[in-house]
């Protein structure tokens, strides 16, 4: 009897005194998505938000009362996202009550009257129970919502106050040595550009960005005139040169940025096989945006006017990437690089052809 089987489950199967102590608003329901018994917060919930299922839907299908809720929402002018929701959450409690899948989670949005709202729902199948086969529980996530959002403000704000340090050193640097300063701004825009290619999140692109906007800062402790003299170089003079990245990387590394800016500048000049400076790292040991600075340098150094020499094509530089491509330059960064040549080169040929038309 359903009244019999319904007593014995709110009073012992759901084991009240343990379910009914969760903040979560549970329930159980048999193989065929009858509910058979739900907790003090579920009941608490509806109570509170006029819910409007008869005896907080025990005895009702609950599959039956997802499929009633989908038609509801789409008569009733819900959106496409709370269309979606719903739906989803019809299809992951059949796909866990037909043993498809042992366990569905979805977070979706409920607000209260001016409040905003988030909650978890997890459905997972039940295996060791006399008359339960499938659990529904619905987590108030608010709080977690609410102190994510505010790490990320926080995170926004300190991020804004490290660019404001880098933007400061970069134009102490551009003071010094105009040709560094415009390296490193053309190191940025190709960054950038490869960022987009292998699919950087947004903080991730901020941090690279702002690591090689000042990427050769440890420039500042050579010479200027050693920068800038045509010719060759002596052999000390060189190893000033190479000092810059152990350098810069001093200058950095008790900053605490949220990024990995001293690496990216101390490992710049690493090459793919182990063969670089300062550290001797190889593949994976170098970071990636490192890795990535090291194609835009070398790329914008090449194509660049520079005191003592003439630029490169651009046919030269790419030459050079594929030639060192996996021995100085990492293969997927050059992979990417070569791909954003190609679309600039294309998107400037196009640019060309419609003036001239």
């Amino acid at each position: 009897m359903l009244t019999d089987h319904r007593a014995v489950t709110n009073d012992t199967v759901l084991n009240r005194a343990a379910v009914d102590a969760l903040s979560a608003h549970v329930a159980l329901c048999d193989k065929h998505g009858v509910i058979l018994g739900v907790n003090a917060a579920w009941r608490q919930f509806a109570d509170d938000n006029g819910g409007g299922l008869p005896d907080y839907g025990i005895g009702l299908n609950y599959l039956r009362v997802l499929e009633a809720a989908v038609e509801w929402a789409r008569v009733n002018g819900a959106t496409k996202t709370e269309i979606a929701v719903t739906h989803g959450v019809r299809v992951g409690f059949s796909d866990v009550l037909s043993g498809r899948l042992p366990r569905f989670q979805i977070e979706y949005r409920c607000d209260a009257p001016g409040t905003p709202r988030w909650f978890l729902l997890t459905i997972s199948r039940v295996t060791d129970h006399p008359f339960a086969s499938v659990l529904v529980a619905h987590e108030n996530t608010t709080a977690i919502k609410d102190a994510e959002a505010a790490q990320h403000e926080h995170q926004r704000v300190m991020a804004g106050e490290f660019s404001s340090v880098i933007e400061a050193i970069a134009r102490l640097i551009e003071q010094r040595d105009p040709y560094t300063a415009g390296h490193q701004r053309g190191s940025v825009g190709w960054c950038n550009f490869i960022a987009d290619e292998i699919g950087f999140d947004d903080d991730r692109r901020q941090g690279l960005l702002l690591g090689a906007g000042i990427h050769d800062i440890g420039k500042i402790a050579v010479p200027a005139e050693i920068l800038t003299r045509p010719g060759r170089l002596s052999t000390l003079e060189m190893e000033m040169i190479r000092g810059h990245a152990a350098a810069g990387y001093d200058v950095l590394r008790d900053i605490a940025f949220p990024w990995r800016i001293a690496d990216m500048v101390h490992q710049h000049h690493e090459n793919f096989d182990g063969s670089g400076y300062p550290l001797g790292l190889a593949g994976e040991e170098i970071c990636i945006e490192a890795r990535i600075i090291a194609v835009a340098d070398m790329f914008d150094a090449m194509t660049s006017h520079r005191p003592y020499r003439a630029a490169h094509t651009v046919g030269d530089a790419i030459d050079e990437l594929r030639r060192m491509s996996g021995t100085r330059y990492d293969p997927e960064v050059v992979t990417a690089m070569l791909r954003v040549i190609e679309r600039e080169m294309s998107d400037a040929m196009s640019v060309t052809k419609g003036s001239q038309g």
